[in-house]
């Protein structure tokens, strides 16, 4: 494991000192075959050349929109070398949507693959300097050249495969040694106006909490953990990606989530560890029922970002042959927090004990600590916990607030410890929609649906869903003279949201119920459901 000094720190280090001492010790493995950690090494130090030959220095930040693939963890931990933030992008979101986040982060570049080529024709972002492309899908290079004729975004154009064959100039060694608060990644987040915020997280910031992972999951260099989560978000990043490199094990690359394809690559390439939320575990029970797999090499099946039934619980150590170890975390605070022991009890239905180094108190609205089994608000202390949110002071002093005893993450979520210190998640403070273990934040459905010529008022809120925990639902005023439909509610959404934003469910009303300010009551809404 990385033992780095918390003053001084590059989380790019661990992967170049397994390559010194197991150097042909496998990193990864998927649709590019197996990749050594020396050939790893080797793939981020071109890559970090060229990256630095093009102008990019310590403190500027990058895009990626990529699948799980080898690229997004090249490209991810070669940034990471250089000082540079990452700004991993959901692959779902429309061109808009990550026009959003490009500008709010002033991303210079974007590291992307041709399977979004239509996405990325319609970006408008100005502060894109230049794009890079992988372009490991074309059977030859001269297929892509008719594509390239036809790109309209007004910045420099490069292929990956150019910039990984560029020779390289002297330069400094990497990873630079870096403080340990430089910002590692850019997590963007809904907020409370809608709006997607970055989430700040330094090198220091995930390598604590990475590490704390390591240990609680007995991460060694034989594991093989497979990416079942997207690296996008920081469960994939942190809980997966980053914790292997850091135990100097083996990632196995699931380029998108399908239940099949896990199965199958887990039952092929051994996996022996595993972390889903509880959407995708229902989903591969729905296969396991029809039909057996070797699942025999899993040791453990990490459940989070989402409360597993009791019921599931069971389903998926008697189906899966492993233990369920389930957790809680949240992007501001690295991903994991709490996680329940693997020797120990483990309680179904809580997200177990804080990590190493971590502190979890439950207060009540007066901010006094809760009693045991009483109900309060989660706060969070530790070097797991963010930076802040990028270019938003008022929402970082909001959720980052001063105690006596120092500065503790207000989680917005509501729990309870039990007698033994065991954490339960209950409810949410806010209105997030939680689709599949992705939050979705009403206001900004609200905003598009409002722009339809037929829309008077609208709210929307969660409602819930066997798979998905909870699905939306659109509760729809239209205007006196006019009416619409589902469906062309629906087909007005797709050029704005990405498809798992667009509500499922539509009720026509007379009236969206709202408190004397003007706030609308999504409870009074979701209590009439």
């Amino acid at each position: 494991m990385n033992t780095l000094s918390p003053s001084t720190t590059n989380l790019a280090r661990c992967i170049f000192e397994v390559a010194e001492s197991r150097p042909d010790h496998p990193a990864l493995v998927g649709r590019g075959g197996v990749l050594s950690y020396e050939a790893l090494a080797q793939k981020m130090t071109r890559l970090a050349g060229a990256v630095e030959q093009l102008g990019l220095q310590t403190g500027d930040r990058v895009a990626l929109l990529l699948y799980n693939t080898q690229t997004f963890v090249v490209a991810y931990f070669a940034l990471l070398s250089l000082g540079i933030a990452v700004v991993p992008v959901n692959t779902r979101l429309t061109a808009s949507e990550i026009d959003v986040i490009l500008e709010d982060a002033q991303a210079k570049l974007l590291i992307s693959s041709l399977e979004f080529f239509n996405t990325i024709t319609q970006l408008q972002a100005d502060c894109l300097q230049g794009l890079v492309l992988d372009t490991e899908l074309l059977a030859s290079e001269e297929e892509l050249d008719p594509l390239l004729d036809a790109f309209p975004l007004g910045c420099a154009l490069y292929r990956l495969n150019e910039l990984l064959a560029r020779k390289l100039e002297s330069q400094q060694p990497v990873p630079y040694d870096l403080p340990g608060h430089t910002p590692a990644a850019l997590i963007y987040t809904s907020g409370t106006t809608g709006k997607p915020k970055g989430v700040i997280l330094s090198h220091r910031n995930i390598e604590a909490d990475a590490q704390a992972n390591v240990a609680v999951i007995e991460a060694v260099p034989d594991d093989r953990l497979i990416t079942i989560s997207p690296l996008f978000h920081v469960f994939g990043q942190t809980n997966i990606l980053v914790s292997a490199m850091m135990a100097g094990a083996t990632v196995v690359l699931v380029r998108k989530f399908s239940p099949k394809t896990v199965l199958e690559t887990i039952e092929r390439h051994k996996v022996t560890f595993m972390a889903a939320v509880p959407t995708m575990y229902l989903m591969m029970l729905t296969h396991l029922r029809e039909k057996t797999f070797d699942l025999s090499s899993l040791r453990v099946c990490h459940s989070g970002a989402a409360p597993m039934a009791v019921d599931t619980f069971h389903e998926v150590e008697q189906y899966f042959g492993a233990p369920v170890q389930e957790g809680y975390g949240l992007s501001e605070a690295s991903s994991i927090v709490c996680s329940n022991p693997l020797h120990g009890p483990r309680k179904p239905g809580s997200v177990g004990l804080p990590l190493p180094g971590v502190q979890v108190k439950v207060l009540r609205d007066d901010d006094t600590e809760a009693a045991v089994n009483e109900i309060g608000e989660l706060h969070v202390q530790g070097e797991i916990v963010m930076q802040g949110y990028h270019q938003r002071p008022e929402e970082t002093a909001k959720s980052l607030r001063q105690f006596p005893d120092g500065t503790w993450l207000k989680t917005k979520d509501l729990g309870y410890k039990d007698e033994e210190g065991y954490i339960y998640i209950v409810d949410r403070t806010d209105d997030l929609i939680n689709i599949g273990g992705v939050k979705v934040y009403p206001r900004e459905i609200e905003e598009v649906l409002f722009k339809h010529p037929a829309v008077q008022a609208v709210a929307v809120t969660g409602v819930p869903s066997t798979l998905h925990h909870e699905a939306i639902k659109a509760f729809v005023v239209t205007k006196a003279d006019q009416t619409c439909s589902k469906e062309s509610l629906m087909e007005f959404c797709r050029p704005h949201l990405a498809d798992f934003k667009i509500p499922k469910y539509y009720e026509f009303v007379e009236a969206i119920p709202q408190g004397a300010t003007g706030k609308i009551l999504r409870k009074d809404l979701r209590r009439d459901i």
